[in-house]
């Protein structure tokens, strides 16, 4: 599969994965970049999310233990550093093309990599467990986003996609209605619970497995309508 559906500037765009640990953003970064790959576009991927002792970054990692996690397409570049990750984002995004920027476990931490980030960022994507305790985390983001805006005049659109989701929960669109009712952006499309043998929780150090009826490549296609030129 290989057709373009949206056009995207020369200078290509950026997308920031933002959340706490565990709600699956370095999972969906690899899959919808792959997506992307699949639908034409030039693709990088930065993983900025700082190691442990003697460990790589997770998608750094899943893509060196794959040979890459997408074929012909620009390698993981590890990048942990906030004072030269904006530097890092300016040399892999690709002409015409998508970079995808995997976080660490969120913080609002002026100076800090998260920050970096969205500043070089044309696109936040928060990915948020639709649970009532989970809903606080979007505030900090929002303040995070305001900070950027009144010190550098730009921030990147702030969209939410729900991760880890139990389709027929009613928590799901109760969480929909709390934070479309403080005007921030819910996509329609949703990264499903999947904890079976083929389920994303499964998919690290694999080599990723795309189709078009995969959950993923409806997600791929939204955040693509967000930083596509209208």
């Amino acid at each position: 599969m290989s057709s373009q559906m949206f056009q995207l500037p020369a200078k290509g765009r950026r997308i920031a994965f933002i959340g706490k640990g565990g709600s699956t953003k370095t999972h969906t970064l690899a899959h919808v970049r792959g997506h992307w790959a699949r639908m034409g576009y030039p693709t990088g991927a930065i993983d900025s999310d700082q190691p442990g002792e003697d460990e790589d970054g997770s998608l750094y990692t899943w893509d060196q233990m794959c040979g890459g996690l997408v074929k012909d397409h620009r390698p993981v570049k590890a990048q942990y550093s906030a004072l030269h990750l904006p530097g890092t984002i300016a040399e892999e995004t690709p002409a015409g093309g998508l970079l995808g920027i995997d976080t660490g476990a969120w913080s609002n931490t002026p100076g800090g990599t998260h920050h970096s980030a969205l500043a070089m960022s044309d696109l936040a994507v928060l990915c948020l467990q639709p649970a009532e305790g989970e809903l606080h985390r979007s505030a900090s983001v929002w303040l995070a986003l305001k900070y950027l805006e009144d010190t550098t005049g730009r921030s990147p659109e702030l969209v939410v996609l729900f991760t880890r989701t139990h389709h027929t929960a009613k928590a799901n669109n109760d969480a929909r209605l709390a934070l479309e009712k403080r005007d921030i952006t819910v996509l329609e499309s949703s990264v499903p619970n999947q904890q079976g043998e083929h389920g994303y929780s499964r998919a690290f150090g694999k080599a990723l497995d795309l189709a078009d009826d995969d959950p993923m490549h409806k997600v791929a296609v939204e955040i693509l309508t967000k930083v596509a030129i209208q």
